[in-house]
């Protein structure tokens, strides 16, 4: 078991007081809210000692990490980018978003980009079920080479320790506008880029009981009765990669019906059955998350 060494714990101590105090004197913001602002973020010492092995067991080369980051990542509502700062906004140089008790996932995407992007951070936001959040300046700028970025009809409200500002003016400061990325199909140009995006489509939107969606579908007559498949990824309110990924599989090979059904929120299905090379690609989604699951998370605080 990975645990804190005295010395790690002082440095850590030292290193976030230093921090603070700079910050301090240079705003002139309160040392309380600082404090709280620096303690939502997780510590990640004791995961960092074995962070090398978590990233050799990714296939580099059979499987290209940015579309397989491109694929796991959330796009609810479109991916989800504000492009001025603001003091607590969300989505600015957001990476992704997860599930408060996913914290297994974000470690490991940590471990793949780390040396490239040393500064990748994890926050945990509290209040919300998607309130872990994965930062950088530098890989959220490469992820924009991926889409194309339209005003989603929604605003942003900035706000510091859960508290919007009463006061008009300063309201209005902080509102900005939000944005809705859409996946750039001409990104995909070869097998493996194609692969790697699935692996990662896979991890996140597969469902782990698929008769359990296909049945009902068959009952309502939107699938064949006599049809067979396998396997449904369910991507809410992401139409933009729902069907990118179903053109994704036709082109390699597989059976696979899209269906839309206008609930709240909207459902995008992609329902398919896996040729030989896709079947290879969700034996490695398996392995992965296997492994994936091991990752011992009982000395990484959420603060």
């Amino acid at each position: 078991m990975v645990q804190f060494s005295n010395s790690i714990e002082t440095a850590v101590e030292n290193r976030s007081e230093a921090m603070v105090s700079r910050e301090h004197f240079k705003n002139g913001v309160s040392l309380k809210k600082l404090m709280s602002r620096f303690h939502r973020f997780i510590f990640l010492f004791p995961f960092l000692f074995y962070s090398f092995l978590l990233k050799a067991q990714f296939d580099n080369e059979k499987y290209d990490k940015y579309f397989f980051l491109i694929g796991t990542l959330n796009e609810y509502m479109g991916y989800q980018r504000t492009f001025t700062h603001r003091d607590s906004g969300y989505y600015y140089q957001l990476v992704d978003i997860t599930n408060k008790h996913n914290l297994k996932y974000p470690l490991f995407i940590d471990s793949l980009f780390r040396l490239e992007y040393s500064d990748i951070r994890i926050v945990n936001t509290p209040g919300a079920p998607q309130g872990i959040m994965i930062y950088s300046p530098t890989l959220s700028l490469k992820i924009d080479d991926y889409y194309n970025y339209e005003p989603s009809g929604r605003l942003h409200v900035a706000n510091i320790d859960g508290l919007i500002f009463e006061q008009k003016d300063t309201w209005i400061s902080r509102v900005d506008t939000l944005y809705a990325g859409h996946l750039k199909k001409e990104r995909f140009e070869t097998d493996k880029q194609k692969l790697s995006f699935l692996l990662g489509v896979y991890l996140r939107y597969n469902r782990e009981e698929p008769d359990r969606t296909i049945q009902p579908f068959k009952n309502q007559n939107l699938l064949e009765e006599n049809s067979e498949f396998e396997y449904v990824f369910y991507m809410p309110n992401a139409q933009s990669k729902a069907k990118i990924c179903v053109e994704i599989l036709k082109d390699l090979g597989c059976n696979v019906e899209y269906i839309y059904l206008q609930n709240i929120p909207a459902g995008h299905f992609a329902i398919f059955t896996p040729s030989n090379k896709i079947r290879e690609v969700i034996n490695e989604a398996e392995r992965l998350k296997k492994y994936i699951e091991t990752i011992n998370t009982n000395k990484i605080y959420l603060e």
